[in-house]
């Protein structure tokens, strides 16, 4: 019998964009946190805000969407578990 798991790709593939996300998240923080006022840049550029509030934002929802996958990830390996158990 042949155990097909197709969630578990989706769940790492989804956990490494979490992760991507986060990157970029930190990045933007990084870089509007940097930025001097001699540069005139607009106070409320962002889409939530700042920059700043922005990237923070962007941050904590890539950290849910990392949760979320981590919970398919679990979720695929106990029923694979319970699939060998049973054909075993």
């Amino acid at each position: 019998m042949q155990i097909n798991n197709s969630s578990f790709p989706f769940g790492q593939q989804g956990l490494q964009r979490s992760q991507d996300k986060l990157d970029q998240a930190s990045q933007k923080v990084a870089e509007a946190s940097t930025q001097t006022l001699s540069q005139n840049a607009p106070k409320n550029s962002g889409i939530y805000g700042s920059p700043i509030q922005d990237g923070l934002i962007e941050a904590k929802s890539s950290e849910l969407e990392a949760q979320a996958n981590a919970k398919v990830i679990d979720s695929s390996d106990k029923t694979i578990g319970r699939l060998i158990d049973i054909t075993a």
